[in-house]
């Protein structure tokens, strides 16, 4: 007949057990950021950005040398545009923008203010330290630049590891100096939903597909090329289209008699007039937090400061 467990033993079983619970559950929420399923695509030489385990890893002969904690978008993953998803796919290093700038530097549309924020300053969110810009080398990730997809400093260092930024790879400042000073520009930099342990047991698996420029991903001169505008294109379709209205003829051979459109005019002095009707002349303007648009990817509407 087995002994009874006294109360005290049970209620500390009972707890133990209660916490190994919640660490496992803990750990499966953690991993649970992306599916961890092995990539389409590796690179041997370069970043990789594994959301699975929010890590950013730099790859020299398949082997990581460096490794980071990051933050990806809490918006989950994607690129469209307006989305604040963050991009998967093979991108490259398009610009590296801070270079000797002071630790914890304000950076505001890409440029330093001469604010300096210490990290986890509160009620603050803004780019700092230093900014890599990214531009996709997919077809799927191809408007990343026009996005504005950063590797960038951030002062919310608390929320580091776990997906809290707008769409960029948010880093500690400290780590993203580090990072700044090893990559250089036209760097491959691969993000994909795999845990750092995948994606390098597919390096080293001889079945992967390695990623090679001009085939299977685009050159960074081809993305280059893709999102510069072809303004003389742009003017030889206008000069057509107004050919095309001037040759418009009816049936008997005569210009088409369509009837011009009258120009809406404005009553001169009724803008004035409105605006001087406000104390002090000048427009009410809504109260916007000192980092509006300073957020990730540089379009952060002020409605998520």
């Amino acid at each position: 007949m087995p002994l009874p467990i006294p109360p005290f033993f049970a209620a500390v079983l009972r707890l133990c057990a209660g916490v190994m619970m919640s660490l496992l559950l803990l750990n499966s929420c953690r991993s649970a950021y992306a599916p961890d399923t092995p990539p389409d695509k590796v690179i041997k030489n370069g970043v990789v950005v594994t959301v699975n385990d929010q890590k950013l890893s730099v790859l020299r002969d398949g082997k990581a040398v460096r490794t980071y904690d990051v933050s990806t978008s809490k918006f989950g993953l994607g690129s469209s545009r307006g989305s604040y998803k963050t991009p998967t796919g093979v991108h490259a290093v398009a610009s590296k923008v801070g270079g000797g700038m002071p630790k914890g530097m304000v950076f505001h549309g890409a440029r330093p203010t001469g604010e300096i924020v210490p990290p986890d300053a509160p009620g603050r969110d803004p780019i700092v330290s230093r900014i890599i810009q990214l531009d996709g080398l997919e077809r799927n990730n191809s408007n990343s630049y026009a996005r504005r997809i950063y590797i960038h400093g951030t002062a919310e260092e608390r929320t580091i590891g776990r997906p809290s930024s707008y769409g960029c790879i948010r880093m500690k400042s400290n780590d993203v100096i580090d990072l700044f000073d090893i990559v250089s520009q036209g760097e491959p930099v691969a993000i994909e939903t795999c845990s750092q342990k995948t994606y390098l047991n597919a390096i080293a698996d001889p079945n992967s597909e390695l990623v090679m420029p001009g085939q299977n991903v685009m050159t960074p001169q081809k993305a280059l090329a893709m999102r510069t505008p072809r303004r003389s294109s742009y003017r030889s379709r206008v000069v057509r289209n107004k050919g095309a209205r001037r040759a418009r003829v009816t049936a008997s051979g005569r210009k088409s008699s369509k009837p011009k459109k009258k120009k809406r005019t404005r009553k001169s002095g009724s803008l004035a007039s409105a605006i001087g009707a406000l104390p002090g002349g000048d427009l009410p303007l809504p109260a916007i937090s000192p980092d509006a648009g300073r957020g990730s990817c540089g379009i952060r509407p002020p409605t998520l400061s």
